[in-house]
């Protein structure tokens, strides 16, 4: 067999297999139905010159760890704080009922500070901007929100106690 009949037989077999394999569907299609589900945290109310901090998000299914105990949270990110807002992004959530928090991490030290009685000493919001209790944060029935799927922004406004 001479090279020219070993390349028209090429692209004789590429002729009939192509067409077959641009109609099948991408995996993700078949078996991911959680693929386009993302949730992001619009975070606004970033004061000017706070560039130099990490912003933590956590996004909670129960009220265990609710609203400062992030290492507790279903999931959690972080990401660097560059304007006055910032964004986080949580991809292939699963539906169901959530309650998001997050803080400005000033001093890099992994955690939200509080002072004696513990009231934040650093930036810090939760979901549908639920407000803190008289004597302790804000419940996470008071900042749960209902995640049905697909592409969704929830926004929350950093409370600042200084």
């Amino acid at each position: 067999m001479d090279g020219r009949n070993t390349t028209s037989w090429a692209v004789f077999v590429a002729m009939l297999v192509l067409p077959w394999l641009s109609q099948l569907p991408a995996k993700a299609e078949v078996n991911d139905p959680a693929a386009d589900n993302t949730l992001t945290i619009k975070v606004k109310g970033i004061r000017e010159g706070e560039g130099r901090g990490r912003l933590a998000c956590g996004l909670f299914w129960k009220n265990k760890g609710f609203p400062r105990k992030h290492r507790r949270a279903l999931r959690r990110t972080w990401v660097d704080v560059e304007s006055d807002t910032a964004e986080c992004v949580f991809k292939r959530t699963g539906l169901g009922s959530y309650a998001a928090s997050v803080f400005l991490d000033r001093n890099a030290n992994g955690k939200l500070d509080t002072n004696a009685i513990g009231s934040p000493r650093e930036p810090w919001g939760v979901s549908k901007d639920a407000k803190a209790k008289r004597f302790g944060p804000p419940l996470f029935n008071d900042a749960k929100f209902k995640y049905g799927g697909g592409p969704v922004t929830i926004e929350i406004s950093l409370v600042y106690e200084d």
